[in-house]
């Protein structure tokens, strides 16, 4: 399910090759080739709310600090031989100056790293993202976001076996035979380009600034689109495999209720090719500390998943702020059909935040009284 693009394709490659004989190869490729490229998924994550850049290019800088560290990583169905894990890291900055009266500038980094079963499927991805934000009205501020990648895919062949090793006149397999299989290129490298807008809406004034915590009140509503130039992402040469466009719409809120507990509540769809998926979630937040310098608060999530491939999984979650940390953590569990598999084990997924803010006058903050 996770980073479902080119994996499924490779792997029903290798499968087929596993079953054919070579001469009946190339007409399964074609097919598979075709068949695949509209079933693609990018990669995602539960907390797909502490994974910014995935979602949207123009929530790059839409932050409470000046600087923000973040750091991902999911594993996903290890109780099955063809487990995933995912590691991203990223950061972005505002870029504030008090010439600046109605908005600024963000600028944005980010590296993403997966690999998927037996032929050890690896992708890795550095994106540059920048934004410019614009104060509507002292409420209301609009982004708008652009994402240039290059991204690298590769895999390799010394885990997966070949009808072509099986001996069929000892009845055994020897791993030392010859495959005789050629797949053209094990690695291929393209550039990529998204964008995107983001509408925030908050409960905030001048004085607010003072005391971040209280005016928490804030919902963003968005629009990604990745994959715009349609990169081939083949590893067959003469075969074209366009990497479908994914269109992400999502919204984010938070509602404060008393000055001790918030209202968590967030939904995302995602679709590319035929492809939908949909997640919400929703929790609660409770404010243990509120002085300044010990601020900390814990949130308690619940999740659910659907997706037109896998069915259905959910995925409670934890989440602890102390001052400008977060830690989150989930734990997904299938109940659809592939639960048969996986024991209905999906995979735990932790993120790390980190808030840099620097200090300055009410006069700069005017620019960017984001909370």
């Amino acid at each position: 399910m996770q980073q479902f693009y080119p994996k499924v394709k490779t792997q029903l490659l290798f499968l087929c090759s596993v079953l054919l004989r070579k001469r009946n190869l190339l007409p399964v490729l074609t097919f598979f080739v075709s068949l695949t490229a509209i079933h693609s998924q990018d990669i995602h994550y539960s907390q797909f709310h502490n994974a910014p850049f995935e979602i949207n290019p123009a929530l790059t800088g839409i932050a409470r600090g000046d600087i923000r560290v973040m750091g991902n990583y999911r594993g996903q169905w290890s109780s099955v031989p063809v487990n995933y894990t995912t590691y991203s890291i990223a950061a972005d900055m505002q870029f504030i100056e008090r010439y600046y009266k109605e908005g600024f500038f963000s600028g944005g980094i980010m590296l993403t790293h997966d690999q998927a079963g037996l032929s050890r499927l690896r992708s890795i991805d550095i994106g540059l993202s920048a934004s410019y934000t614009k104060k509507l009205t002292p409420h209301v501020y609009t982004t708008i976001g652009l994402q240039v990648s290059a991204n690298q895919r590769s895999f390799k062949l010394d885990d997966l076996t070949f009808d072509d090793q099986y001996d069929s006149n000892r009845g055994i397999f020897d791993g030392n035979r010859s495959i005789n299989e050629d797949f053209g290129n094990q690695s291929n490298f393209f550039f990529d380009l998204g964008a995107g807008f983001n509408l925030r809406f908050q409960s905030n004034d001048n004085a607010a600034l003072v005391d971040r915590l209280e005016h928490r009140s804030k919902l963003d509503i968005g629009l990604g689109i990745f994959h715009i130039t349609m990169p081939d992402q083949s590893f067959i040469d003469g075969y074209e495999s366009l990497l479908p466009m994914r269109i992400s719409p999502y919204a984010q809120g938070t509602l404060k209720l008393t000055d001790d507990f918030d209202i968590i509540a967030n939904g995302l769809a995602q679709f590319q090719a035929p492809y939908r998926e949909f997640v919400l979630m929703g929790g609660g937040r409770v404010f243990l500390s509120r002085k300044l310098g010990r601020q900390m608060s814990v949130q308690l999530d619940f999740g659910y998943r659907f997706n037109e491939l896998f069915g259905d999984s959910y995925f409670p979650g934890i989440e602890v702020h102390y001052n400008s940390w977060l830690i989150g953590f989930t734990y997904d569990v299938n109940v659809s059909n592939i639960k048969v598999a996986t024991d209905g084990r999906g995979g735990p997924e932790l993120s790390i935040r980190h808030m840099i803010r620097k200090v300055r006058s009410l006069q700069t903050f005017r620019a960017c009284p984001l909370m």
